[in-house]
């Protein structure tokens, strides 16, 4: 019975070193940017918003938003967050601070084309925005949807470690619960590298950490039927960001990616208003 045992993990171990061999190697390899997926430059006026999508995602959810500001002359930038908009394998190969670096660097472009700058980051993304917010001297901060509390965190913690046992890659569940019309525009990944699911939450963690060092004007937005942050999260930022300036907008009856969802224009309202006031 032992000697089969052993002979089982052998062969485990053997197959699935192979197959995460294999990941890397594919992740490494330059990937062509998905149709769509490209990031996006409106060079405008003075102020600037770096605007950030979430994980597994890419600029096109924040294209509307992004035409909406530039049209009001406010210059836009909506990079790709490393490994995204490409395929699975380059962002299994991944970390959360290669993430928060590539934004970094946009950012660094964004200021040399502004005198204000101003950092919108949607679900993840958010939390890259928190840790921008918190290292770099910047005009404005919007949390769009920002996971510092998630529903069920620890089961689906467990069940990434367990599916990452035998996959690399797991499809998205919620896909279900978004409208067909909206899912239909969207441009990302339709499996998640199981790897990036610890990589979230450390981000998470570390945005969280760095919370009181942001000092910048702060406007939180969150949707009241967000179905995977808990709406404690709000009440969190709110007490625990350092700025002197906050704001929270409660977003009516949307999806967690709100700003892709009915009624996106009175989202845009408002991030435009906070831009426009500080």
């Amino acid at each position: 019975m032992i000697g089969k045992i052993a002979v089982f993990l052998c062969l485990y171990i053997l197959v699935r070193g192979a197959h995460l061999f294999y990941v890397y190697r594919k992740g490494k390899r330059n990937h062509k940017i998905m149709k769509g997926a490209e990031p996006f430059f409106y060079k405008k006026g003075k102020k600037g918003a770096l605007l950030i999508h979430g994980s597994t995602c890419s600029p096109s959810d924040l294209r509307d938003l992004g035409k909406y500001l530039a049209d009001r002359d406010i210059t836009v930038s909506a990079p790709l967050i490393k490994g995204h908009g490409t395929s699975p394998y380059c962002l299994a190969v991944t970390s959360w601070k290669d993430w928060v670096r590539s934004m970094e660097e946009a950012l660094e472009e964004l200021k040399k084309e502004v005198d204000k700058v101003y950092i919108a980051g949607t679900s993840i993304g958010g939390n890259i925005a928190l840790c921008l917010a918190a290292k770099h001297d910047v005009d404005g901060l919007i949390s769009l949807g920002t996971p510092i509390y998630f529903r069920r965190k620890n089961f689906y913690k467990r069940l990434a470690f367990f599916v990452g046992l035998f996959k690399s890659f797991q499809r998205k569940w919620y896909k279900r619960i978004i409208d067909n019309e909206i899912q239909e525009k969207r441009v990302g990944y339709d499996v998640i590298p199981v790897k990036i699911v610890n990589e979230g939450l450390s981000l998470v963690e570390e945005s969280r950490r760095l919370l009181p060092k942001i000092t910048a004007p702060s406007l939180i937005m969150h949707s009241t039927k967000d179905f995977g942050v808990k709406e404690s999260t709000v009440s969190y930022l709110l007490k625990n960001i350092g700025s002197k300036k906050k704001k929270v907008i409660w977003v009516k009856d949307a999806y967690h990616v709100f700003i892709i969802d009915k009624n996106k224009e009175e989202s845009f309202r408002e991030i435009y208003s906070f831009i426009k006031e500080n």
